[in-house]
């Protein structure tokens, strides 16, 4: 196969396969390998560099290429022990691909030169000798840092946004519905001038929009009319008490005059006829 039928068979197997987006990272990363390589037969690879580049764990690294291998896309021979290195290659090679200069644009980009013809790369690849492989020690993630996705996806989906509360819609009563929501209160049992109660409330609020002291719109109209209804009510009580208790004062006022004008009476009308007062 030449490298867009490559592509294009990982594509078609991706349809069945359903690759993650690790899976599909590492296959294209040892394409890209392969071509810049001169289509070798084969070649090696540490674990730790190749996980580096790809940006995963090795664990992850590892299952994904595995099913890489399952998916018939490449072969791999892990090396045995620790400082060897895994040999990789590409299943279905075009025969004479070795010959083939490597592509910077390999889907199809215009080049500016022949089909086929040498360049020179910008930044070409170190002997194989040259690879050196660092062992990375395990960093613990920054608080309020996501950690890596277990299953190997470089971007795991995000979790769904709470859907807002949408405000309803304030719809100002006219008085005739004030009226009528303050006799559903009882309001008749309980305010003596319930009606023009009603008739106050509606005009104080049509007057200022519909709007608590603080000038935030009110959403439900009912709740303040309960609230004036109560107030009104502990007012009444209040001024029914207090005027209870002064005409209980006015009534202990009198009794008290009339007791006192009668000793008096009683006093004088011994004195005219000369009869002394009793004792005790």
């Amino acid at each position: 196969m030449t490298y867009i039928e490559l592509i294009n068979k990982f594509w078609e197997l991706d349809e069945s396969w359903q690759f993650s987006c690790c899976e599909t990272r590492l296959y294209f990363y040892l394409l890209k390998t392969a071509n810049r390589l001169g289509w070798e037969d084969n070649w090696t690879r540490s674990d730790t560099k190749v996980s580096s580049d790809v940006g995963v764990s090795v664990k992850v690294f590892k299952s994904a290429r595995n099913r890489l291998v399952q998916a018939d896309l490449i072969e791999c021979k892990q090396g045995n022990g620790r400082g060897n290195k895994s040999t990789y290659s590409i299943k279905g090679v075009q025969k004479g691909m070795q010959n083939i200069p490597p592509l910077r644009h390999p889907l199809g980009t215009p080049l500016g030169y022949p089909l086929g013809a040498p360049f020179q790369e910008s930044s070409p690849i170190p002997p194989k000798e040259e690879y050196k492989t660092e062992t990375k020690t395990k960093k613990e993630p920054p608080k309020g840092g996501k950690k890596e996705s277990s299953s190997g996806e470089l971007f795991p989906l995000s979790k769904p946004e709470k859907p807002k509360r949408i405000a309803k819609e304030f719809i100002a009563p006219t008085l005739d519905e004030v009226i009528q929501y303050f006799f559903k209160q009882n309001a008749p049992e309980r305010l003596d001038d319930w009606e023009e109660q009603a008739e106050i409330f509606f005009n104080h609020f049509d007057s200022i929009g519909w709007k608590n002291a603080n000038g935030v719109k009110i959403e439900r109209w009912e709740s303040k009319a309960n609230l004036w209804i109560l107030d009104h009510v502990k007012e009444n009580r209040k001024k029914y008490g207090a005027d209870t208790q002064e005409r209980n004062s006015d009534s202990d006022r009198q009794k008290f005059d009339v007791t006192r004008n009668l000793e008096e009476l009683d006093r004088r009308w011994r004195e005219e006829h000369s009869i002394e007062q009793e004792p005790g």
